[in-house]
């Protein structure tokens, strides 16, 4: 009798159901997946041998979709699209940090010297996308010291609109009213992002 027959078949199902969701996701490695479903389901007796027990199985089964997988897939036309932008001074980070809050928080640590702005969408991003809801990036111009309030604005408009010409350039729709208070739409998308290897 193996230990994951101690799981009860609800627990295993859930254990499953998101084991796959971060897999689809495609930043994780197994391990920190298997750290994941342990976090997410603390106090349920999940231990860490039977997370990758779970996990294992479910990884095989996506390295072996993505053999079927487009040579060019949208999320390497978004990554294309960051790395554009990083040449030309904004910061473009994938799947950074948990929630907007944090991202907002932390992408100044980021920034080197000469980087005029940012784009970044989180993990909770990555997971809508993940789900076929589209992906929201996250935008903005840095602030240089006691610079006026609409000057940055207008710096985070110029940024917006990199943004939008980047994902032009490499073949995706961006849906943005101009606002540098309204974040920019990504869809429609289908996420197929390679497993980490």
């Amino acid at each position: 009798m193996t230990e994951e027959t101690a799981l009860t078949p609800d627990m295993l199902r859930e254990a499953r159901e998101l084991a796959r969701e971060l897999i689809r996701c495609g930043f994780q490695e197994p391990d920190e997946i298997a750290e994941s479903l342990v976090e997410v389901l603390d106090g349920r007796g999940l231990t860490e041998e039977e997370a990758e027990r779970i996990v294992a199985p479910l990884w095989t089964e996506r390295l072996a979709e993505q053999e079927a997988w487009p040579e060019t897939t949208d999320v390497d036309r978004l990554a294309d699209a960051f790395d554009a932008l990083e040449d030309q001074g904004v910061v473009a980070a994938m799947d950074f940090t948990c929630c907007t809050g944090c991202g907002y928080a932390e992408i100044g640590g980021e920034a080197g010297e000469g980087s005029v702005g940012f784009v970044f969408f989180h993990q909770q991003d990555t997971e809508a996308a993940a789900a076929g809801r589209g992906l929201m990036l996250r935008y903005g111009g840095f602030r240089a010291g006691e610079e006026a309030a609409e000057v940055s604005e207008r710096r985070t408009v110029e940024v917006g609109r990199a943004v939008v010409a980047a994902l032009a350039a490499v073949g995706l729709p961006a849906e943005w009213d101009g606002s540098p208070h309204t974040a920019i739409r990504v869809a429609p998308l289908e996420w197929l992002n390679r497993l980490p290897h």
